[in-house]
């Protein structure tokens, strides 16, 4: 199942807001954190916090109060397509982490394609199928990415797209394996996983994570 199943919905004033607001003749994708639109930004993040309580990338906590680590995330990047700027669909919450990535990578102008085709869009895609990445509104997370402690497994296309666009493996990368303890609740996982698994590359990476933690325990 996807994790927000109901977009959120403004009301006639706040649709009218909107309207008049996207048809700025100078509207720019930078104009998102204007403090007339700020109560806005409010709604829809109280919204998709309330809603999902943590990254969606990540899977790890965002703040219940500050707006420090619950950024509003567009998935279509804002920059590419202004227009879906306020889509409800378009829209979710992640961390101060993800979003740095992806943000540094939009300003570097590197931020990866997020949707199939080479066509510009007029509407909103309305299907899973037509996005490169796991989508929050679309995809059931579980069935495309594992998270095992921290680690991400791509269980799909899409599940490894979605790790390399957010750099999810960012703390393996960093600080190795010796920084990440597992319970044991993730070490079963971690069996089940490699018992499972029929990708030679993925085993891989799981038996040396499980070698690592018996050599540590011992």
């Amino acid at each position: 199942m996807a994790d927000i199943n109901n977009p959120v919905v403004y009301t006639q004033e706040v649709k009218k807001r909107i309207s008049d607001f996207l048809e700025r003749p100078d509207l720019k994708s930078s104009d998102w954190g204007v403090d007339e639109i700020q109560d806005i930004r409010k709604i829809i993040r109280n919204y998709y916090r309330n809603l999902t309580k943590k990254c969606f990338y990540c899977r790890n906590e965002i703040s219940l109060r500050s707006v420090k680590n619950c950024h509003l995330e567009h998935i279509i990047p804002k920059s590419e397509y202004v227009c879906f700027m306020f889509e409800p669909k378009n829209l979710c919450v992640i961390c101060s982490d993800c979003n740095e990535i992806k943000n540094n990578k939009e300003v570097a102008g590197t931020l990866e394609k997020v949707v199939k085709g080479k066509k510009t869009l007029i509407q909103y895609p309305r299907s899973s199928n037509r996005f490169l990445v796991v989508h929050p509104h679309f995809d059931d997370y579980e069935e495309h990415i594992r998270k095992i402690g921290d680690i991400y497994v791509d269980l799909s296309t899409k599940g490894s797209y979605t790790i390399h666009i957010c750099e999810l493996n960012r703390k393996l990368h960093k600080y190795g394996m010796e920084s990440m303890a597992l319970t044991r609740s993730e070490l079963f996982d971690l069996f089940n996983e490699i018992m499972n698994s029929d990708n030679y590359t993925r085993e891989m990476m799981l038996m040396n994570r499980l070698k690592d933690y018996f050599i540590r325990s011992s």
